[in-house]
């Protein structure tokens, strides 16, 4: 496990390509979406984000609990919330806009309904009011809310583990099973129902991030055991085929399979949860994050994991601006919507390397000796400070 600056660059690699999964994904109806993880598993990228910040999160505080104290663990975490909800606010205000710009534009209505649209359209002070009070979530845009949650479980979950491993197994497990008894979940406003990523459900998920982060901290790597690596490829290779309708020989396999094996994304179904834990054990004990991470595109995925939130931050708002660009192109000329989403995919990729280059040119410049910094002018340039991950 290589470290650079006492970071752990596999876990920032596997952030970095969760990142850009993320941003295919979220760009609808491009060809690339086609290619990414959901369309062989049951799990998608949502599992592997939630996953890696609950690893990030105990890699960073769980050393330093008995040090600084639980009191400085929960200010730490609640401020690190009120940064994401001041991102998320950014995100959604900009993306409202794209999509105002790109109604004028086409005259889609489309743009303004679609994915919770609507509640902000229609009604703009309930609409607005409802985003303020992470009551209403635009489609594409309800992962943060998600996290600010997490992050605010965090400190309890660290409590836990630290006092005992089943304890915090235990509570969590019960959260789980009552947010799937729909007991525990939180409602949407203005518009009926609740938030689309139930964060009792999830927290199961990110409390396994944490205890996995507790172990790396002990033993550095997950341990070996040969019936767990068999059985983890054989659900792998039955998800796949799964998902593949049995490659046209069953074509109602998948349709099957979400009736009847939990796989609802909103309440973190079983399904999921267990095709993505095989997933990331076979990932580990193969360790194809060290492989990858020596190559051209690991260094690439490093950059982007280690400027996590600006760069999932710029991924969103140009995903955004793409599914506008995508429509302009239906409506306003010739050109299939598909391959300029394709296009506009690919160098929207392209974009978000050059922000994390420039973010990396950026700190190192503010990092760097005084003497180094100081212009003709004789002004020291200020410091940005390190972008917290």
């Amino acid at each position: 496990m290589h470290a650079s600056e006492g970071r752990n660059t596999v876990i920032d690699f596997w952030r970095g390509l969760v990142l850009v999964i993320i941003f295919v994904n979220h760009v609808p109806g491009n060809i690339l979406e086609h290619l990414t993880p959901r369309n062989y598993g049951f799990s998608d990228a949502a599992e592997a984000f939630v996953f890696i910040s609950g690893l990030s999160v105990a890699l960073v505080y769980y050393p330093k609990l008995h040090q600084r104290g639980i009191l400085d663990i929960i200010r730490r975490c609640f401020r690190r919330s009120l940064e994401l909800y001041r991102m998320h606010l950014i995100m959604t205000g900009a993306a409202v806009a794209l999509f105002s710009v790109g109604y004028v534009l086409s005259d889609d209505i489309m743009m303004i309904e679609a994915h919770g649209r609507s509640a902000v359209f229609e009604d703009t002070a309930r609409g607005v009011t409802g985003v303020l009070l992470l009551g209403h979530q635009l489609g594409y845009f309800n992962i943060l809310p998600l996290y600010i949650a997490l992050m605010l479980w965090a400190p309890l979950a660290l409590i836990l583990l630290r006092i005992h491993v089943a304890l915090a197994a235990v509570v969590s497990v019960a959260v789980y099973l009552l947010a799937r008894a729909d007991v525990l979940a939180l409602p949407s406003w203005p518009e009926p129902g609740r938030w689309f990523f139930n964060p009792f459900a999830w927290q199961l998920l990110f409390t396994l991030g944490i205890f996995t982060g507790a172990l790396f901290s002990q033993m550095k790597s997950v341990p070996y055991w040969r019936p767990a690596f068999i059985g983890s490829l054989a659900l792998l290779f039955a998800s796949f085929v799964t998902m593949m309708n049995g490659f046209g020989l069953a074509p109602n396999l998948l349709w099957g399979a979400f009736n009847n094996v939990d796989l609802v994304k909103s309440d973190l179904g079983l399904g999921r949860l267990i095709h993505f834990l095989a997933l990331a054990y076979v990932v580990t004990q193969i360790r194809l994050g060290h492989v990858l991470q020596g190559t051209t595109l690991g260094a690439e995925m490093m950059r982007l994991g280690r400027y996590s939130l600006p760069v999932f931050a710029a991924g969103s708002i140009l995903s955004a601006l793409g599914e506008v660009t995508m429509t302009l192109a239906a409506v306003k000329s010739s050109a299939s919507p598909h391959i300029v989403g394709m296009v506009f995919t690919v160098f929207g990729i392209l974009g978000l390397l050059l922000l994390a280059r420039y973010l990396e040119w950026k700190k190192k410049g503010s990092t760097a000796p005084r003497s180094e910094r100081v212009g003709k002018s004789g002004l020291v340039s200020v410091s940005s400070g390190q972008l917290p991950q």
